[in-house]
């Protein structure tokens, strides 16, 4: 309960919020978990943003594909921010096309991960397993 206190002042802000940033551990930021996504439970959520199309792996195609609008954002940010967001899960970026794409790998798994500008939004599609 005192971690979830803690990680709301963060977010929000309080009179003690300094204070409490220095009481704040690395151990405590340690057992934060990132939401994963519905349809890949060990890849880590984009601002738990859903899909808006998913086509499960099957024997034929052995990696899922499931596809993200991220509304009125930049296709820069939204490509920074989620191979951040994969890096301090634990992932490991193995190839990259800055801006476009990326593949990342953690333990069995592998994610493939697309970002493009899709009218005023940006669709983030993403083959894993």
């Amino acid at each position: 309960m005192i971690l979830l206190g803690k990680l709301l002042s963060r977010v929000f802000g309080s009179k003690n919020s300094s204070q409490e940033n220095t009481n704040l551990n690395n151990d405590d930021s340690a057992k934060l978990k990132i939401p994963c996504t519905k349809e890949f439970p060990y890849l880590p959520s984009y601002h738990w943003v859903q899909a808006s199309e998913f086509v499960p792996a099957t024997p034929e195609q052995p990696l899922g594909k499931a596809k993200y609008i991220v509304h009125k954002s930049k296709d820069t940010v939204v490509y920074e921010a989620y191979k951040t967001i994969l890096t301090k899960d634990g992932w490991e970026i193995k190839e990259e096309t800055p801006v476009i794409n990326f593949i990342a790998h953690k333990d069995d798994h592998i994610a493939n991960i697309s970002v493009s500008i899709f009218e005023e939004d940006v669709l983030l599609t993403v083959l894993s397993k």
